[in-house]
Parts: structure tokens; C-alpha cells; sequence
């Protein structure tokens, strides 16, 4: 081989190798393209998929050369390499798919908070693309009309409740039999712990006789809704009574729960709003019971932790007969250990010692009578039957009869064998009995 041949090698060896490389991107990762939508729009509350395909050269994909990843503003959400990992039980993939193609992300039970920015990244073999989705979560406004008392020819004001909406802009108008009312207040939106906004919004006006059977409207406009929202309702005429109000409690232990009750009683008209604030944030009752038309009770269970010293709970009761909403609150203030319960074990604990030991002490003196009282009557046998056959100190013939009185002898069949025995010689005559001893 000449030196030109030799140095040529090396050439040729790169060649081929550029050549088997070019091959193994064409069946692997060659021609990865990534596809999804630019911007989804979903319902607070239901299961989505946010889509996310891919294509390859051939198809199924091997698995042991396909990755996939989900961010949500650069957060690790979900990764699929061979099988899927997430942290949240609420996000899926399906992993016998993916190898066809779709790596879609599933989210089941959406709240606000799964609003944002979405990445869904595929590798496959040397290659690997990401692309960007946008997500967006609404939620549709409630409406519950909490004043619709009003006095006749006299200034009155009609007063609605409005709650878990979001985005949080939102239109609001008061209309008669159709007719938009002036004067409309809607007061600054608060933002609730699920994510959803909240607020009120009144119109003031002076109610005729005219007025008692033209139909009143609030309606709102939301980006959540494809038609405008609307409740009517008729004016109720007469004085509102304003409602009283208390929230019963126990002591807070740390990791003990417990139910915090609003009591709410004696209003008028019934059309009344009572919701929980948790730091001034709303959050969901857990029962409200209406007990009659001038009373109810709200119920919302708590749990307490190391973190809830000195967080304030509150109850807010919106009623037409009030000017602004009725609010008591208490401060949670943890308890370190609970003397009620610590009382109650130690006296279980101290009654059980007194009844065994009591039992003990009675089983044991009625055991010591009893061996007493035995042993007495046998002397007194002893005594009756060394009469009878030899002389016996007066004394002591005169001491048994007086403890025969006061005591019951055992019977002569509950003695033992061996009593018995002793008893028989005792009857049998004196010299007999000492000569057998």
C-alpha cells in the first residue's frame, strides 16, 4: 500500500461515518415537527385536554428513544420517558399513546390557578422540539339578590351579591320592566382563595305604588358568558328588620378539627347572603341550614394548624335591612394541650383504681372473716366435745358459748375431709383419742 492510498483512509473513514450518522437521524429524529394550538379556553371545573402531537418518519415510535415533558411557566408539571411521572394526580398522559403520536396533556377538575403559560417538549433521539400553548380558565358569576325590601315614596336601596366570576372585569346594570336604572354602584372585587372574584352592587331608588308589579332585573355581562345574566325579581313592601348574629366555637387544638357555626336570626324580609372570610378572603361553607324564615345557621369546618395562630375568621351577613354588611370575627388562638380531655382520662384511670382496689380489699377482709369465723367454730367443737368427755376449764366452756351466740358456725358437711375427721375422735371417747395419738 503507497503513502497516497494510506492518506487517503482517514477521508474515506469520515465519509462513511458522516453517511451512517445522516442514516441514523433519518430513521430516529429526522423530521420531528411538534404541533398544538396557540390558545385554549376552558370552564373552571372540567376535565381538558390541552393537545400536543408529533411526527416522526416511522411510526410507532420507539419508546426507548421518546421523552416527553410538560411545563407550566417553566415548572415541571409532567415527564414521560419510557412512563409517566407528575407530582399532581390531576394531570395525565396516555402512555400507550404516546408512541403514536400524542402526547396531549390531560387535566381533570381545573381551577384558576391551571391558567398560563404551557410548554410540551418532545425528544426523539438526537432531536427535540418544544412548543407553547396559552390556557385560560373562566368562571361564570352567581348572583343572589340580598335587598329587595323597600318602603313606599321612601328612598330605598336594592342590594345583589355577586360571586365567583373570573376574569375579574365585569358588567353590571339594574334595569325596570327593561329599563336601565341610574345610580348603580359596584363596589371593588375581592379575590377568593379558589382563584374566582367577588363583589356587590346596589341601585338606590324611591318605590311607588306603580312598582308593586313591574318586574326588577340585574344583569351582568361577563367574558365567561355567551349571553348576558339576568335575575329578576319583585320588590317586597314594608319594614325590613335587621338581623342579629353570633359564631359559636370550641377552644382551638392544633390538628383538631372543628365546626364553626354563624347563627343568624330574627330579619326580615327571608332574602338574605351569610359567606365565610378566612383573612378576609372568602371561602366555602360547609353547610348552610335555614331554620326558618327569619333564621339560619352556617356551618364551615376548620382545621387548625401551627400556622393558623392568630388568623381571623369571619362571619358576613348581607341583609336589605342593614346599610353595609353585618361582620363579627374571631381570632384563632391555639390551645397547647386540652385539660378536658387530660382531666377526663386521669379520672377513668383514678375511678378504675378505686374499684379494683376497693374489690381487693373487700374480697380479702371477707377472706379473713371467714378463716376467723372457722377457725372459732372448730374450737368451740373442741370445747363442746372435751366437755363431754374430760373436764374443761369453766373459762373457756363459758367464752365459747358467748361467740356461738354472736357468730353462725359453718356447717359440719362444708368442713373439710380432715376436719371432719378430727371432729369424729373428738366425739369418740377420750382414751381412744389419746391412745391412737
Amino acid at each position: 500500500m503507497g503513502m497516497g492510498e494510506a492518506g487517503h483512509l482517514p477521508v474515506q473513514f469520515l465519509r462513511i461515518l458522516g453517511i451512517l450518522c445522516l442514516l441514523l437521524l433519518h430513521q430516529t429524529g429526522a423530521g420531528l415537527e411538534v404541533n398544538v394550538p396557540f390558545k385554549l379556553i376552558f370552564s373552571k371545573g372540567s376535565d381538558i385536554l390541552i393537545p400536543c402531537t408529533f411526527h416522526v418518519n416511522k411510526f410507532p415510535a420507539d419508546p426507548k428513544l421518546l421523552a416527553i415533558e410538560w411545563d407550566l411557566y417553566g415548572r415541571r408539571i409532567l415527564t414521560y420517558d419510557n412512563g409517566v411521572s407528575t407530582m399532581d394526580p390531576r394531570f395525565s398522559l396516555k402512555s400507550n399513546s404516546a408512541t403514536r403520536g400524542e402526547a396531549s396533556l390531560s387535566v381533570s377538575n381545573t381551577q384558576v390557578s391551571d391558567g398560563g403559560r404551557y410548554t410540551c417538549t418532545v425528544t426523539y433521539g438526537t432531536e427535540w422540539q418544544e412548543k407553547e400553548i396559552i390556557l385560560e380558565i373562566q368562571a361564570p358569576p352567581q348572583i343572589t339578590i340580598t335587598n329587595k325590601v323597600v318602603s313606599e315614596n321612601k328612598e330605598s336601596v336594592l342590594r345583589a351579591s355577586i360571586t365567583g366570576f373570573y376574569p375579574q372585569d365585569l358588567d353590571v346594570k339594574w334595569l325596570r320592566d327593561g329599563e336601565i336604572l341610574p345610580g348603580v354602584t359596584v363596589n371593588k372585587s375581592q379575590r377568593d382563595p379558589d382563584g374566582t372574584h367577588s363583589t356587590t352592587s346596589t341601585v338606590t331608588i324611591v318605590p311607588t305604588k306603580e312598582n308593586r308589579n313591574q318586574i326588577f332585573s340585574i344583569r351582568l355581562q361577563h367574558e365567561s358568558l355567551t349571553v348576558p345574566l339576568q335575575k329578576d325579581f319583585q320588590l317586597i313592601y314594608g319594614v325590613p328588620a335587621p338581623p342579629s348574629m353570633v359564631i359559636t366555637h370550641q377552644l382551638f387544638y392544633e390538628n383538631q378539627e372543628q365546626t364553626l357555626k354563624c347563627q343568624v336570626w330574627g330579619y326580615y324580609p327571608e332574602s338574605i347572603a351569610v359567606s365565610w372570610l378566612m383573612n378576609g378572603s372568602r371561602v366555602e361553607a360547609s353547610e348552610i341550614k335555614r331554620i326558618n324564615s327569619s333564621a339560619l345557621e352556617s356551618s364551615y369546618r376548620f382545621l387548625p394548624t401551627a400556622e393558623s395562630q392568630g388568623m381571623e375568621i369571619s362571619c358576613v351577613v348581607e341583609h336589605q335591612a342593614l346599610t353595609q354588611p353585618l361582620v363579627e370575627t374571631l381570632k384563632v388562638q391555639l390551645t397547647e394541650s386540652d385539660p378536658v380531655s387530660l382531666f377526663v382520662i386521669l379520672s377513668a384511670a383514678f375511678i378504675i383504681f378505686i374499684v379494683i382496689g376497693s374489690a381487693a380489699l373487700f374480697l380479702y377482709i371477707m377472706k379473713k372473716n371467714k378463716s376467723y369465723i372457722h377457725s372459732l367454730c372448730i374450737s368451740k367443737r373442741r370445747a363442746d366435745n372435751e366437755q363431754h368427755g374430760a373436764s374443761v376449764p369453766i373459762k373457756l366452756n363459758k367464752t365459747m358459748n358467748i361467740i356461738s351466740k354472736k357468730i353462725s358456725c359453718v356447717d359440719e358437711k362444708r368442713l373439710s375431709n380432715r376436719e371432719e375427721s378430727v371432729m369424729e375422735k373428738l366425739r369418740s371417747p377420750r382414751t381412744e383419742f389419746i391412745g391412737e395419738i
